[in-house]
């Protein structure tokens, strides 16, 4: 079994992978609990004592060993990033959508990638025998600084390896592939960017009551007045509202009956980023 571990940035990119791949390649939910999940997402079994693990389930183990003392209440209730989201599979690769917050988050993922590499042993007999590691991020003012970026903050996982370009991976070992989401015209931008139009051309009149909505109610230090991301996240928002009321916009994106038709997930966007997905070189 193979799998690709996609590190995303935040929620709405997991929404994004999943809905992409369920429509452009057919990826299904796998449901299962920690427990049964492929190992060593789950625990590795013992043929010889079903009821005691050879190696406990990578998951579980770094979920449980928090030092919980300097936390605040809010911040122990919630999985440290990089926190594991969502997993979908095809006929033959699993995808770990894991929710990294993006910059800053370097060590953490690389560590975890790490982590996974020395449990695919083939002494521990883990259902997972290779994986890739795809990283998602928003280009922002600049592609080309992304791309910089990224090959300074992940040099330590490269080995030695040129850094990769959007859309490319390298070889390895380690496989290692990144994708940023970026307008082509500009070679800057967010995800929230491919996103918009998608969400206005299914509700058109509500997102338009939306931007009136913040346009006549922001305020010039507001958030959604001094940077367009958080426009555009705030007025998929409020959009969405009559069908997913109280919910984040991730809600409004991943909801299957309430949210955003899986047919807006099939276009170009989508489809670039589920053929890199799939162009993992193994």
């Amino acid at each position: 079994m193979k799998a690709v571990f996609v590190f995303c940035e935040g929620n709405h990119d997991v929404a994004f992978v999943a809905r992409s791949l369920g429509q452009v390649a057919g990826a299904t939910w796998v449901d299962e609990p920690i427990g049964e999940l492929p190992s060593p997402l789950g625990p590795i079994r013992d043929p010889a004592n079903r009821n005691k693990p050879k190696v406990e389930s990578l998951i579980a183990r770094r979920y449980s060993n928090r030092t919980l003392d300097a936390l605040k209440l809010r911040e122990a209730a919630h999985a440290p990033p990089p926190a594991f989201d969502a997993i979908v599979k095809t006929t033959d690769t699993l995808y770990v959508l894991i929710r990294c917050h993006g910059d800053g988050a370097a060590r953490s993922a690389i560590d975890l990638v790490a982590d996974v590499n020395a449990l695919l042993n083939p002494a521990f007999g883990a259902d997972i025998k290779e994986i890739a590691s795809a990283f998602l991020f928003d280009a922002d003012a600049s592609l080309a600084q992304r791309e910089l970026r990224f090959a300074s903050e992940y040099e330590p996982l490269l080995q030695g390896a040129p850094a990769p370009a959007h859309g490319t991976w390298i070889q390895g070992p380690p496989r290692v592939g990144l994708y940023v989401f970026h307008d082509q015209t500009t070679q800057r931008g967010t995800l929230e960017e491919l996103l918009a139009p998608l969400v206005a051309a299914e509700w058109n009149a509500r997102w338009q009551a939306a931007d009136a909505y913040l346009t006549s109610h922001a305020e010039a230090d507001d958030p959604v007045t001094v940077k367009p991301a958080e426009r555009l996240k705030a007025q998929i928002t409020v959009t969405g509202q009559v069908r997913t009321p109280g919910d984040p916009m991730t809600t409004v994106l991943f909801h299957r009956r309430w949210g955003l038709p899986g047919a807006h997930f099939n276009g170009p966007d989508s489809r670039s980023l589920v053929q890199f997905l799939r162009g993992a070189p193994w």
